[in-house]
């Protein structure tokens, strides 16, 4: 769509639309009233949303929609946007319903319960419909994002609210939810192995799996390990501070920095380590040799890209430019 370099996303871009997909696109109007359809699609179709661009003439944006059992798949291309769900949009509100949102293409950020979490290609986020939240996308994105009742989605997650948003991204069950929800597609989604509520509640399953607190009667994770597991799921911000991580687990700053100085380590060390690490993870993946070394540095929270190479260096005793040429072919 469009000259502007409209996102492409899934296999090859090109959707065969299917009996049972919905399809609806600026295409269809005028561009001066490009806009103003966007904003009522939206709100009629996905969900009652406050929609601003730059963009004020020609805005380009599509929506596709179909059914996963209990779930609404939802692959959503759009212009640069700032996306609001307000207070007085969720008094209006038809559903109750959380969005598990995977970026396919493009950069955004994601506003809520006090906490801002970027989200790259390939990471998901889990959203909660019936709070207020923000989404600014200062690039064309490509998202797919799939509409979860909250009565549904509570048989697996007792208290979804609590984990907004928590971006999950590469690593252990995250990685498995990535790819699950990676390899939905609207015109795969009549033709699939298993009947649509099994897959829909596989993803519910991964989801729990990957960013779920323990189960009732386990005991307790050490302090620690969850320090360090609220660490791993926050390390892409690039002003995470030790307040807010402190505020996130319920403790104070003093007992944050004593936790870390009883392992022998600080803060910055081990959000160091965590960056760097994952740094080294992407730089290694042939998937991303495509992505530049500012772009994989601005993923794992580095806002300066030299700053990540002097960095990397000194962990990793080479450049990234270097290591990436060492391990991928």
């Amino acid at each position: 769509m469009g000259g502007r370099g409209f996102p492409v996303c899934g296999g090859g871009g090109i959707v065969q639309f299917v009996s049972g997909t919905h399809h609806w696109s600026t295409d269809a109007v005028e561009p001066r009233r490009a806009l103003s359809y966007w904003v009522d699609t939206v709100c009629d179709r996905f969900l009652e949303l406050d929609i601003d661009t730059p963009v004020r003439t020609g805005f380009q944006a599509q929506l596709d929609q179909t059914e996963l059992g209990p779930a609404i798949v939802n692959m959503i291309r759009a212009d640069v946007q700032r996306v609001r769900r307000t207070s007085a949009k969720i008094a209006r509100t038809r559903q109750s319903a959380f969005m598990l949102m995977q970026l396919r293409a493009g950069r955004v950020l994601v506003r809520q319960a006090g906490r801002s979490t970027p989200l790259y290609p390939g990471e998901c986020v889990l959203i909660d419909g019936r709070a207020p939240y923000e989404v600014e996308c200062p690039l064309p994105t490509c998202s797919l994002v799939l509409t979860l009742p909250e009565v549904w989605l509570r048989r697996y997650l007792e208290h979804p609210e609590a984990l907004v948003p928590l971006r999950v991204a590469g690593g252990g069950w995250g990685a498995a939810l990535c790819a699950a929800v990676g390899s939905l597609e609207i015109d795969g989604c009549d033709n699939l192995a298993l009947p649509p509520e099994e897959v829909a509640g596989h993803v519910a399953a991964l989801l729990k799996l990957a960013i779920a607190p323990e189960p009732a009667g386990a005991a307790p994770r050490p302090l620690r390990e969850r320090v360090v597991r609220a660490l791993n799921g926050r390390y892409a911000e690039p002003d995470l501070s030790p307040a807010a991580l402190a505020g996130e687990l319920h403790m104070s700053v003093r007992s944050l920095h004593y936790t870390f100085a009883a392992a022998g380590t600080t803060f910055i060390e081990e959000l160091m380590r965590i960056r760097l690490e994952r740094a080294r993870e992407l730089l290694a993946d042939g998937r991303a040799r495509e992505l530049p070394i500012a772009e994989i540095a601005a993923r794992c929270g580095f806002i300066d890209p030299s700053h990540f190479a002097r960095r990397f260096r000194r962990r990793f005793g080479c450049t990234p430019h270097g290591y990436r040429h060492r391990t991928v072919s």
